[in-house]
């Protein structure tokens, strides 16, 4: 992503000509001329877009950093819920072989074997295990959906810090918008006969008619 394109996401796209590197552009931008736009360049500290877009990238580096742990905690949850299902669902068919086993053997011995009584016991017995499956996949559901809400709510999280992070990005664009804007109408305060005249329409500025750089002050409060 270029720096354009960051500033058009931070809706700042309109300023882009007061990032540039050239302080003669910025000047002739403001409307400043001759002894206004000389002095306009002296000390000129351009705004450093480099630095911006590593810091917006390491933004996006931690976003994904802290998804990738996220996710990670979440996919190790998945398969512990289910190696622990797996586990009990094989625990009870064992234990319902067993007991169908043991009955038939009880049943055997005791010369009613195929009865109706050990029938009902067998029936009994899958009844009980039938239960118990049931009570196993109601209580891996209920984990399922607590671990899912969990999820959501990191990544919502997640999200948070990115947006927090990027208005603190902002901010620094706002504030430079903000020197900028200022150290012009300063120059064309003290020298207004200087050959410039500000550009209210494209700077922000109310240039002479008044309010001066609280013209793009006021814009740049509608976007915090």
């Amino acid at each position: 992503m270029s720096f354009e394109e960051l500033l058009k996401q931070a809706g700042l796209g309109d300023y882009s000509q007061y990032f540039s590197q050239d302080p003669t552009k910025i000047s002739s931008a403001l409307g400043l001329k001759g002894e206004q736009a000389t002095q306009f360049g002296q000390f000129f500290q351009p705004f450093g877009q480099e630095q911006f877009m590593a810091a917006q990238k390491e933004i996006g580096e931690r976003q994904a950093t802290r998804t990738g742990f996220l996710e990670r905690d979440y996919s190790s949850g998945l398969e512990q819920l289910q190696g622990q299902y797996q586990t009990a669902s094989t625990g009870l068919g064992q234990q319902l072989g067993q007991a169908t086993s043991q009955i038939g053997q009880a049943a055997g011995q005791a010369g009613f074997s195929g009865s109706g009584a050990t029938a009902k016991q067998i029936a009994e017995s899958r009844k009980v295990a039938g239960q118990s499956l049931q009570d196993i996949m109601q209580r891996r559901s209920s984990q399922l959906s607590s671990m899912e809400l969990e999820r959501e709510r990191g990544l919502y999280g997640i999200e948070q810090q990115r947006g927090t992070e990027m208005a603190g990005l902002t901010g620094t664009l706002q504030n430079y918008l903000q020197g900028i804007f200022g150290r012009g109408e300063r120059l064309y305060g003290l020298d207004p006969t200087g050959g410039g005249t500000m550009n209210p329409g494209e700077s922000g500025y109310a240039g002479i008619s008044g309010t001066g750089a609280q013209g793009i002050a006021g814009q740049l409060g509608q976007l915090t």
